[in-house]
């Protein structure tokens, strides 16, 4: 399956839609999804996703999930916004993403996912608020290239995902100087 997740969900309502338009416009998507709305999203959006959500076997949702990183272990990609949190989780479990990021009402998730992509890290999608309605095929393009992306580890960066090794590295050294 492909996670969704807008993270905490309060910004999140464009890229739940976007995802779920895709299916809704392309009946032959048959790839299974797990939408996480996050505990912020507003339970008024939440349950007309729901039920748009629930005409298909594909799509599970699941309101909020303590363990996102469970499901994101076990997910083939993950389609996202690019909070700094699930930027660093996509990393850390070496997922394939497609990142749509916010440009309102700072650039910083634009910033992030414009440089992943660059570096091979993650493809980034249209940023998400941009006064416009997402094109589905888009998203349906993104979904089903997930499952062919090369995962972050791949883009052959010497040293970017070794952060814990040189943690370990430099206290082992630390800790073998003389007083």
């Amino acid at each position: 399956f492909v996670l969704v997740t807008p993270g905490g969900g309060g910004d999140g309502d464009t890229l739940i839609d976007w995802v779920l338009s895709a299916y809704e416009s392309d009946p032959s998507l048959s790839i299974p999804a797990v939408i996480v709305f996050g505990p912020f999203m507003n339970p008024e959006s939440r349950r007309a996703f729901e039920r748009r959500a629930h005409k298909f076997t594909t799509l599970e949702t699941i309101s909020f999930d303590s363990r996102l990183e469970r499901l994101m272990i076990e997910a083939k990609g993950v389609i996202a916004m690019g909070g700094y949190n699930t930027f660093c989780e996509i990393l850390s479990f070496d997922k394939p993403a497609a990142i749509a990021p916010r440009v309102t009402p700072r650039l910083e998730q634009y910033i992030r996912a414009e440089a992943a992509e660059k570096f091979g890290l993650i493809h980034m999608l249209p940023p998400i608020d941009n006064g416009e309605d997402p094109d589905p095929k888009i998203m349906v393009d993104a979904i089903r290239a997930l499952t062919k992306q090369p995962p972050p580890s791949e883009a052959a960066i010497p040293g970017l995902l070794d952060g814990l090794d040189r943690v370990v590295d430099l206290a082992a050294a630390a800790l073998l100087e003389p007083r």
